[in-house]
């Protein structure tokens, strides 16, 4: 003979409400906006005008090496094309759902700036702390503040190359 349970009605409201929260929280883990920021630590002064391109969105994963040639060969095919505004910042929405790692690219003059700026982001990760990169050239000589990216926010820390550089640069790359 079969007993029915009878669970108390406090019961069943707990296990909707977590139910609910997890629903919520799930809608919440996609549809947020990322933003790249691109930063003269020199001194802190936003790089305007610059392309930012972001690969690996849509459609069938491809391998990092083929994300990576499609942002850096020719013909160029992101899936999106940015600028960055007077703060330096460009955005998009991540879409539904999210991928688990995107690319981005940063397209910067040289011999302005040394850097490539190509990197595989972590959705999770970007939303969860923020992501901080820095040129070559950067990582050599710190900047006097440390800057910090916040959650939601991939942050290029540029350093300009000396002017010498600009002058040698024809030589070294003929």
């Amino acid at each position: 003979m079969m007993r029915a349970i009878h669970l108390p009605v406090g019961t069943t409201l707990v296990s909707g409400f977590v139910f609910a929260l997890l629903s919520a929280a799930n809608i919440a883990c996609f549809g947020q906006t990322v933003i790249i920021r691109i930063v003269n630590v020199t001194n802190e002064s936003p790089v305007r005008n610059r392309y930012v391109y972001i690969s690996g969105m849509t459609g069938k994963p491809l391998s990092e090496q083929d994300e990576r040639r499609k942002l850096l060969t020719k013909p160029i095919s992101p899936e999106l094309r940015l600028v960055t505004d007077a703060n330096g910042e460009a955005q998009f929405e991540l879409p539904k759902p999210a991928p688990a790692y995107f690319y981005i690219r940063a397209v910067l003059s040289i011999p302005r700036w040394d850097c490539t700026c190509v990197l595989r982001v972590s959705t999770e990760e970007v939303m969860r702390k923020g992501l901080m990169t820095e040129s070559p050239y950067a990582e050599r000589t710190p900047a006097k503040e440390p800057m910090q990216p916040r959650p939601g926010e991939v942050l290029f820390g540029l350093r300009p190359t000396p002017w010498w550089w600009w002058i040698l640069y024809p030589i070294e790359k003929g």
